[in-house]
Protein backbone atom coordinates (compact mmCIF):
# COMPACT_ATOMS: atom_id res chain seq x y z
CA UNK A 1 0.00 0.00 0.00
CA UNK A 2 1.41 3.16 -1.09
CA UNK A 3 1.92 6.72 1.47
CA UNK A 4 1.52 9.93 1.20
CA UNK A 5 3.45 9.95 3.86
CA UNK A 6 5.74 8.06 6.29
CA UNK A 7 3.41 5.94 8.82
CA UNK A 8 -0.17 6.87 6.75
CA UNK A 9 -2.00 4.75 4.29
CA UNK A 10 -2.56 6.69 0.83
CA UNK A 11 -5.96 6.87 1.63
CA UNK A 12 -5.99 8.68 4.97
CA UNK A 13 -7.33 12.17 3.33
CA UNK A 14 -9.99 10.17 1.59
CA UNK A 15 -10.95 8.25 4.88
CA UNK A 16 -10.77 11.37 7.15
CA UNK A 17 -14.16 13.80 6.47
CA UNK A 18 -13.75 16.02 9.49
CA UNK A 19 -10.11 16.65 10.14
CA UNK A 20 -7.57 15.84 7.83
CA UNK A 21 -4.84 14.42 9.12
CA UNK A 22 -1.37 16.30 9.26
CA UNK A 23 1.56 14.78 7.99
CA UNK A 24 3.85 13.89 10.92
CA UNK A 25 6.44 11.91 11.25
CA UNK A 26 6.24 8.40 12.23
CA UNK A 27 6.21 7.64 16.24
CA UNK A 28 9.58 5.63 17.59
CA UNK A 29 7.39 3.00 17.42
CA UNK A 30 8.68 -0.51 19.31
CA UNK A 31 11.59 1.53 19.71
CA UNK A 32 12.14 -0.42 23.22
CA UNK A 33 11.14 -4.05 22.23
CA UNK A 34 11.85 -4.69 18.94
CA UNK A 35 14.07 -7.59 18.61
CA UNK A 36 11.42 -9.73 17.04
CA UNK A 37 12.30 -11.65 14.23
CA UNK A 38 10.31 -10.06 10.89
CA UNK A 39 9.03 -12.52 9.08
CA UNK A 40 7.59 -12.46 5.28
CA UNK A 41 4.07 -14.02 4.34
CA UNK A 42 3.09 -16.14 1.34
CA UNK A 43 -0.24 -16.20 -0.04
CA UNK A 44 -1.19 -13.72 2.38
CA UNK A 45 -4.85 -12.72 3.76
CA UNK A 46 -5.60 -9.83 5.48
CA UNK A 47 -7.78 -10.18 8.51
CA UNK A 48 -9.44 -7.45 10.80
CA UNK A 49 -9.05 -8.49 14.63
CA UNK A 50 -12.02 -7.16 16.81
CA UNK A 51 -11.40 -7.10 20.80
CA UNK A 52 -14.00 -8.73 22.60
CA UNK A 53 -12.79 -9.31 26.19
CA UNK A 54 -15.51 -7.61 27.43
CA UNK A 55 -18.44 -9.70 27.51
CA UNK A 56 -21.44 -8.81 29.44
CA UNK A 57 -24.89 -7.18 28.52
CA UNK A 58 -23.89 -3.65 29.33
CA UNK A 59 -24.61 -0.85 26.70
CA UNK A 60 -21.07 -0.53 25.51
CA UNK A 61 -21.05 -4.43 24.76
CA UNK A 62 -23.61 -4.31 22.78
CA UNK A 63 -22.44 -1.20 20.86
CA UNK A 64 -19.19 -3.33 19.99
CA UNK A 65 -21.27 -6.37 19.10
CA UNK A 66 -23.31 -4.05 16.69
CA UNK A 67 -20.21 -3.10 15.07
CA UNK A 68 -19.15 -6.60 14.86
CA UNK A 69 -21.85 -7.56 13.11
CA UNK A 70 -21.62 -4.56 10.70
CA UNK A 71 -17.99 -5.20 9.88
CA UNK A 72 -18.79 -8.53 8.88
CA UNK A 73 -21.55 -7.39 6.56
CA UNK A 74 -19.14 -4.90 4.67
CA UNK A 75 -16.00 -7.32 5.20
CA UNK A 76 -17.12 -11.10 5.24
CA UNK A 77 -14.90 -13.39 6.45
CA UNK A 78 -11.94 -10.84 6.80
CA UNK A 79 -13.24 -9.67 10.43
CA UNK A 80 -13.02 -12.22 13.49
CA UNK A 81 -13.59 -11.40 17.01
CA UNK A 82 -10.64 -12.07 19.65
CA UNK A 83 -9.06 -11.17 22.88
CA UNK A 84 -6.34 -8.66 21.55
CA UNK A 85 -3.66 -8.44 23.95
CA UNK A 86 -3.24 -4.21 23.18
CA UNK A 87 -5.84 -1.83 21.30
CA UNK A 88 -9.40 -2.87 19.74
CA UNK A 89 -8.51 -3.67 15.98
CA UNK A 90 -5.73 -4.69 14.81
CA UNK A 91 -4.55 -5.99 11.84
CA UNK A 92 -2.91 -9.30 10.52
CA UNK A 93 -1.93 -10.78 7.30
CA UNK A 94 -2.61 -14.99 7.27
CA UNK A 95 -0.47 -17.67 5.13
CA UNK A 96 -3.57 -19.48 3.70
CA UNK A 97 -1.58 -22.35 3.53
CA UNK A 98 0.12 -23.02 6.35
CA UNK A 99 -2.19 -20.48 8.63
CA UNK A 100 0.72 -18.62 10.05
CA UNK A 101 -0.33 -15.37 11.43
CA UNK A 102 1.62 -11.92 10.89
CA UNK A 103 0.53 -8.90 12.29
CA UNK A 104 0.54 -5.77 9.92
CA UNK A 105 1.49 -3.23 11.66
CA UNK A 106 -1.27 -0.99 12.28
CA UNK A 107 -3.26 -0.99 15.15
CA UNK A 108 -6.88 1.25 16.50
CA UNK A 109 -6.78 2.18 19.94
CA UNK A 110 -11.11 2.84 19.78
CA UNK A 111 -12.46 5.45 22.62
CA UNK A 112 -16.09 7.02 23.15
CA UNK A 113 -15.51 10.89 24.36
CA UNK A 114 -16.83 9.61 28.02
CA UNK A 115 -14.05 6.64 27.84
CA UNK A 116 -11.52 9.25 27.05
CA UNK A 117 -12.39 11.28 29.52
CA UNK A 118 -12.17 8.59 32.50
CA UNK A 119 -9.08 7.24 30.75
CA UNK A 120 -6.86 10.64 30.75
CA UNK A 121 -8.67 11.23 34.64
CA UNK A 122 -7.18 7.83 35.63
CA UNK A 123 -4.05 7.22 34.09
CA UNK A 124 -4.90 4.17 31.48
CA UNK A 125 -4.71 6.95 28.51
CA UNK A 126 -0.95 7.53 29.28
CA UNK A 127 -0.50 3.78 30.46
CA UNK A 128 -1.84 2.71 27.00
CA UNK A 129 -0.17 5.02 25.08
CA UNK A 130 3.02 3.97 26.88
CA UNK A 131 2.02 0.25 25.92
CA UNK A 132 1.68 1.62 22.06
CA UNK A 133 5.05 3.12 21.87
CA UNK A 134 6.95 -0.45 22.98
CA UNK A 135 4.69 -2.81 20.78
CA UNK A 136 7.18 -4.59 18.09
CA UNK A 137 7.10 -3.57 14.99
CA UNK A 138 3.94 -1.52 14.26
CA UNK A 139 3.81 0.97 11.47
CA UNK A 140 1.25 3.34 12.21
CA UNK A 141 -1.40 3.85 15.86
CA UNK A 142 -4.84 5.21 15.09
CA UNK A 143 -6.79 6.82 17.92
CA UNK A 144 -10.61 6.64 16.58
CA UNK A 145 -12.61 8.82 19.00
CA UNK A 146 -16.22 8.30 18.99
CA UNK A 147 -18.82 10.80 19.42
CA UNK A 148 -21.21 13.90 17.86
CA UNK A 149 -19.42 16.40 19.59
CA UNK A 150 -16.54 18.37 18.29
CA UNK A 151 -12.92 17.20 19.04
CA UNK A 152 -10.53 19.67 17.51
CA UNK A 153 -11.15 23.50 17.41
CA UNK A 154 -12.86 23.75 20.72
CA UNK A 155 -12.82 26.94 22.17
CA UNK A 156 -12.94 27.22 25.92
CA UNK A 157 -16.50 28.72 27.33
CA UNK A 158 -17.87 24.95 27.65
CA UNK A 159 -20.25 24.43 30.70
CA UNK A 160 -18.04 23.59 33.82
CA UNK A 161 -19.48 20.10 35.67
CA UNK A 162 -20.92 20.88 38.95
CA UNK A 163 -19.03 19.66 42.35
CA UNK A 164 -20.12 16.78 44.20
CA UNK A 165 -19.55 13.39 45.83
CA UNK A 166 -20.44 11.68 41.80
CA UNK A 167 -18.36 14.27 40.32
CA UNK A 168 -14.97 13.35 42.05
CA UNK A 169 -15.91 9.47 41.69
CA UNK A 170 -16.84 9.95 38.04
CA UNK A 171 -14.84 13.35 36.74
CA UNK A 172 -15.47 14.15 32.97
CA UNK A 173 -13.48 16.69 31.70
CA UNK A 174 -14.42 19.36 29.19
CA UNK A 175 -15.11 19.78 25.76
CA UNK A 176 -11.37 22.05 25.29
CA UNK A 177 -9.49 19.67 27.79
CA UNK A 178 -10.19 16.47 25.27
CA UNK A 179 -9.45 18.79 22.18
CA UNK A 180 -6.02 19.64 23.95
CA UNK A 181 -5.30 16.02 24.72
CA UNK A 182 -6.13 14.83 21.20
CA UNK A 183 -3.97 16.89 19.56
CA UNK A 184 -1.35 16.34 22.41
CA UNK A 185 -1.96 12.64 21.32
CA UNK A 186 -1.05 13.93 17.46
CA UNK A 187 1.69 16.13 17.80
CA UNK A 188 3.78 14.93 20.73
CA UNK A 189 3.00 11.40 20.80
CA UNK A 190 2.96 11.32 17.17
CA UNK A 191 -0.19 8.90 17.02
CA UNK A 192 -3.08 9.40 14.17
CA UNK A 193 -5.93 10.62 15.51
CA UNK A 194 -9.68 9.92 13.82
CA UNK A 195 -12.87 11.50 15.00
CA UNK A 196 -16.04 9.78 13.90
CA UNK A 197 -19.57 10.84 14.77
CA UNK A 198 -21.01 7.06 15.23
CA UNK A 199 -20.65 3.44 14.91
CA UNK A 200 -21.61 3.35 11.30
CA UNK A 201 -19.27 5.79 10.81
CA UNK A 202 -16.37 4.17 12.79
CA UNK A 203 -17.50 1.01 10.75
CA UNK A 204 -17.04 3.42 7.16
CA UNK A 205 -13.56 4.53 8.78
CA UNK A 206 -12.38 0.47 9.45
CA UNK A 207 -13.51 -0.44 6.06
CA UNK A 208 -12.24 1.86 4.35
CA UNK A 209 -8.37 1.54 6.13
CA UNK A 210 -8.48 -2.69 6.01
CA UNK A 211 -9.15 -2.21 1.87
CA UNK A 212 -6.53 0.17 1.60
CA UNK A 213 -4.31 -1.77 3.30
CA UNK A 214 -5.36 -5.01 1.44
CA UNK A 215 -4.28 -2.95 -1.68
CA UNK A 216 -0.71 -3.35 -0.30
CA UNK A 217 0.53 -6.95 -1.35
CA UNK A 218 3.88 -6.29 -2.61
CA UNK A 219 5.75 -6.96 0.82
CA UNK A 220 3.46 -8.77 3.38
CA UNK A 221 5.78 -9.11 6.76
CA UNK A 222 5.46 -8.74 10.31
CA UNK A 223 5.95 -10.53 13.40
CA UNK A 224 4.18 -13.54 14.12
CA UNK A 225 0.94 -12.75 16.05
CA UNK A 226 1.92 -15.29 19.06
CA UNK A 227 5.24 -13.04 19.23
CA UNK A 228 3.62 -10.23 19.37
CA UNK A 229 0.67 -11.10 21.88
CA UNK A 230 3.30 -12.61 24.69
CA UNK A 231 5.61 -9.54 24.27
CA UNK A 232 2.39 -6.93 24.88
CA UNK A 233 0.55 -9.02 27.23
CA UNK A 234 0.15 -7.06 31.05
CA UNK A 235 1.61 -9.26 33.38
CA UNK A 236 0.27 -9.58 37.16
CA UNK A 237 2.21 -7.60 38.72
CA UNK A 238 1.77 -4.65 36.53
CA UNK A 239 -1.87 -4.71 36.71
CA UNK A 240 -1.54 -3.98 40.15
CA UNK A 241 0.23 -0.69 40.16
CA UNK A 242 -1.49 -0.07 37.28
CA UNK A 243 -4.71 -0.62 39.52
CA UNK A 244 -3.17 1.26 42.28
CA UNK A 245 -2.41 3.94 40.09
CA UNK A 246 -5.96 4.84 39.19
CA UNK A 247 -7.35 4.97 42.37
CA UNK A 248 -4.86 7.37 43.53
CA UNK A 249 -5.60 9.57 40.71
CA UNK A 250 -8.91 9.65 41.26
CA UNK A 251 -7.91 11.02 44.78
CA UNK A 252 -8.50 15.18 44.86
CA UNK A 253 -5.17 16.64 44.09
CA UNK A 254 -3.17 13.47 43.23
CA UNK A 255 -1.40 14.10 40.26
CA UNK A 256 0.86 12.34 38.10
CA UNK A 257 4.29 13.10 39.88
CA UNK A 258 2.75 12.22 42.88
CA UNK A 259 1.21 8.96 42.08
CA UNK A 260 4.31 7.88 40.64
CA UNK A 261 6.03 8.24 44.02
CA UNK A 262 3.24 6.54 45.78
CA UNK A 263 3.71 3.56 43.50
CA UNK A 264 6.84 3.00 43.46
CA UNK A 265 7.02 3.44 47.45
CA UNK A 266 4.28 1.60 48.60
CA UNK A 267 3.71 -1.01 45.26
CA UNK A 268 -0.06 -2.10 46.49
CA UNK A 269 -3.05 -0.26 47.95
CA UNK A 270 -2.57 -2.66 51.16
CA UNK A 271 1.13 -1.35 51.60
CA UNK A 272 0.05 1.77 51.24
CA UNK A 273 -3.23 1.54 53.81
CA UNK A 274 -0.33 -0.55 56.51
CA UNK A 275 2.03 2.89 55.80
CA UNK A 276 -0.93 5.46 56.72
CA UNK A 277 -1.87 3.42 59.71
CA UNK A 278 1.48 2.84 61.27
CA UNK A 279 3.31 6.04 60.12
CA UNK A 280 2.70 9.88 60.54
CA UNK A 281 2.07 12.67 57.88
CA UNK A 282 5.54 14.00 58.54
CA UNK A 283 7.17 10.75 58.18
CA UNK A 284 5.28 9.65 54.97
CA UNK A 285 6.76 12.77 53.56
CA UNK A 286 9.88 12.32 54.12
CA UNK A 287 9.86 9.10 52.31
CA UNK A 288 8.16 10.03 49.46
CA UNK A 289 10.20 13.38 49.20
CA UNK A 290 12.75 10.88 48.48
CA UNK A 291 11.08 9.55 45.63
CA UNK A 292 11.09 12.97 44.12
CA UNK A 293 7.00 13.45 44.32
CA UNK A 294 4.85 16.48 45.11
CA UNK A 295 2.52 15.02 47.81
CA UNK A 296 1.34 17.48 50.17
CA UNK A 297 -0.33 16.86 53.42
CA UNK A 298 -4.00 17.91 52.97
CA UNK A 299 -3.39 14.95 50.00
CA UNK A 300 -2.21 12.23 52.85
CA UNK A 301 -5.68 13.66 54.67
CA UNK A 302 -7.65 12.38 51.71
CA UNK A 303 -5.80 9.19 51.36
CA UNK A 304 -6.30 8.27 54.81
CA UNK A 305 -10.03 9.28 54.75
CA UNK A 306 -10.25 7.10 51.45
CA UNK A 307 -8.35 4.08 52.74
CA UNK A 308 -8.15 4.49 56.29
CA UNK A 309 -11.94 5.92 57.12
CA UNK A 310 -9.84 8.42 59.32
Amino acid sequence: MGRSSRGHPKDAQKIVRSEPLPRLPRPRLGAVTSALEVKRCVAGKLVLLLDHREVGASKEHTLKGAMFSELQKRLGLAVEARSLPLGDVLWIWRNEVTGEELVSGWIVERKTFADLSSSICDGRYDEQKGRLLEAPNLRGVIFLVEGNAPLFGVEDGAPKSSRGFGQRLGPRLSEKALATSATNTQLISGFNVLHSASIPHSVSLLVALHNALARDTGDLQGVSYQDFAERTQKHGQRRVFEAFGRMLRMVPGCGAEATEAMVDEFQTPQGFAAALRDSSDAELLARLKQRGGRVTQPLLQHCRRLYCGA
